[in-house]
């Protein structure tokens, strides 16, 4: 049986979540203000974002800045999406190009980036009242670098491995000589 609460937050989700990540919105205008009365509650958590800098309004317009600053032609491709009471769950895929202010601690590239994103949607009486992300930071500072190490737990615990045998084969010589 469907929920019919769910599905309504799913398609609330599908038509604003990251459609307008990259456009030209004055984050201090009426026009974001109202698509945020209307799309977000109040007391809207992002806990995405700092400690004390991560509730309502004020937390949006932050977001929207630093978007602004560090990307051109953002996007967020929405790839599955699942509903189930109050919860959304998008997974998808973020684009932009890297060109403004610094991110990772590297200057603005100029290159396209792109990054796997799950977010979850809480929403209350239709509105989303919390939101979280999961996101890999190690492919888009990847991409920031030209660094092409492989990534991944495996490939870590190969690389520890070698790196432990490398050091007991160093100790050993030492207490050789």
């Amino acid at each position: 049986m469907t929920d019919p609460i769910a599905e309504r937050n799913k398609e609330i989700a599908l038509a604003i979540w990251g459609r307008d990540i990259g456009a030209e919105v004055d984050p201090d205008g009426e026009e974001f203000a109202e698509h945020f009365r209307k799309y977000h509650t109040e007391d809207y958590w992002n806990r995405a974002s700092e400690p004390g800098k991560d509730r309502g309004f004020e937390n949006a317009k932050m977001v929207r800045r630093a978007f602004q600053l560090l990307f051109t032609d953002a996007k967020f491709e929405i790839e599955s999406a699942v509903a189930e009471g109050d919860m959304v769950v998008l997974k998808g895929t973020f684009t932009a190009y890297n060109t403004g202010g610094s991110l990772f601690g590297i200057p603005a590239t100029g290159r396209f980036v792109r990054q796997p994103h799950v977010h979850f949607l809480r929403f209350r009486d239709g509105r989303i009242c919390e939101h979280s992300v999961v996101r890999d930071d190690f492919p888009m500072w990847q991409q920031m670098t030209e660094d092409d190490r492989e990534a991944g737990i495996v490939r870590f615990a190969e690389q520890s491995h070698a790196a432990a045998d490398e050091q007991s084969r160093a100790a050993a010589g030492a207490e050789e000589g």
